[in-house]
């Protein structure tokens, strides 16, 4: 594949040939289209170099004749299919199940204890589907990975997708002419698991596709898990009828548990012998990704870490990338502006004209949603009154639930852009 091999000659240049063929040149090229190209790793920590140092430089070094940013997709060696002998020219597989992903390694909260439970006791579940949702590293695929786990035990078949995983079935099924066999492979299991399925939008093949398999599984009594970032009645650009099949079942919020919590169980499992201050600090610093960075400084430091000036040193170019994107009341102001072609100044002035009342409106929300920022704190940022703020995010908040344009294309944007 030509621009695979043009992507890591430049990789040579970044990080050096010798690094690159240690780390990314032993991966082998499995299949490739236009679009995606699947790799096979060798190890873990070779996953774990090529997500940190390779994968930033996807978008804008391995593009296609098109200029359009080509999807790798990392996988383990797969026993399975290299003993398999039926039709090679179209043989799909279930993602890889993550080890440390049990319910023996899950830490329990108070407001996981509902879905907790209920998924221990999955074999026989009071409803179908079961759909759990929350925003990036609540724990979501960690549990539904534990209910497979669980579930393969107890003798089950299990199929457990991420939903890009799904939609490439879909597209190579399609593209081969293999429909039929595909839905038996996925239609003849006894659980179906599913993840990231708000990815499904804008997909209408796909849809579809899912629509019937979910239909046909869900008649004969089989198990369907769902793993999204958003509640069911809050998805965009998925047909209702998919919508409404998702709330036949039960829907449950996933919170995160404390980073802190998290970090010391990762330590505890990949047997790292860092102090708790240097644990604790990296809690502190990297609100946005701290398993990242404990992954990054169990490569980097190779055994006992001495100091946390040491870890600093080490990861001194992430601490540099988590400054640069947290996000403050200034961030979404500018953004705001940006969108609506006005300055921060405007959104911060006393104008109540239309051009600007809205965008300081909607800036007032965002500061309220993602930052959680109190009324009154909102006020003195903006110059207004408690009252005012509330007003203002209440009204944009509306918008939002009805879906009205521009306002829910307009914070799709900037959210997009934080």
């Amino acid at each position: 594949m030509l621009a695979w091999e043009q992507f890591l000659l430049s990789l040579d240049e970044e990080f050096g040939k010798e690094t690159i063929n240690q780390w990314v040149r032993p991966l082998k090229i499995l299949t490739f289209d236009a679009r995606n190209l699947y790799l096979e790793m060798t190890n873990p920590l070779q996953a774990a170099w090529f997500e940190e140092h390779v994968r930033p430089h996807l978008k804008t070094s391995f593009l296609n004749n098109n200029q359009v940013p080509i999807r790798v997709h990392l996988s383990e060696p797969n026993k399975e299919k290299k003993n398999s002998k039926e039709e090679p020219s179209f043989n799909i597989f279930p993602d890889r199940l993550d080890s440390e992903f049990t319910f023996e390694n899950w830490i329990v909260s108070s407001q996981n204890n509902l879905a907790f439970k209920l998924l221990q006791e999955i074999e026989n579940p009071p409803f179908n589907p079961i759909y759990l949702f929350g925003s990036k590293q609540t724990g979501k695929t960690h549990l539904l990975t534990a209910a497979a786990h669980l579930l393969q035990k107890k003798g089950k078949k299990v199929f457990f997708v991420k939903t890009d995983t799904f939609t490439s079935h879909v597209v190579q099924a399609i593209r081969l002419g293999f429909m039929p066999k595909f839905r038996s492979i996925y239609r003849e299991i006894d659980v179906l698991i599913i993840d990231d399925i708000e990815k499904l939008a804008s997909k209408n093949a796909t849809q579809e596709e899912f629509f019937h398999t979910f239909n046909t599984l869900h008649m004969a009594g089989k198990s369907i898990l769902i793993g999204s970032s958003t509640a069911p009645s809050k998805l965009t650009d998925i047909e209702p009828r998919l919508m409404s099949r998702f709330e036949w079942g039960i829907s449950l919020q996933i919170e995160a548990p404390p980073p802190l919590a998290i970090l010391e169980k990762k330590k505890e499992l990949w047997k790292l012998p860092y102090s708790s201050e240097i644990i604790h600090w990296i809690a502190d610093t990297f609100s946005k990704d701290p398993l990242l960075a404990l992954q990054a400084l169990s490569i980097r430091a190779k055994g006992i870490l001495s100091s946390k000036e040491k870890a600093q040193e080490l990861l001194k170019d992430l601490i540099a990338r988590e400054e640069e994107n947290t996000l403050s009341p200034s961030t979404i102001i500018e953004k705001t502006a940006k969108q609506n072609g006005i300055l921060s100044e405007d959104i911060l002035g006393k104008s109540h004209a239309r051009e600007y009342a809205y965008p300081r409106q909607m800036a007032m929300f965002l500061c309220r949603s993602k930052l959680n920022l109190p009324y009154q704190k909102i006020g003195e940022i903006f110059g207004r009154d408690h009252s005012t703020v509330i007003s203002s995010i209440r009204q944009i908040q509306k918008q939002l639930e009805e879906k009205k344009e521009p306002t829910t294309s307009d914070y799709q944007i900037i959210e997009a852009s934080l």
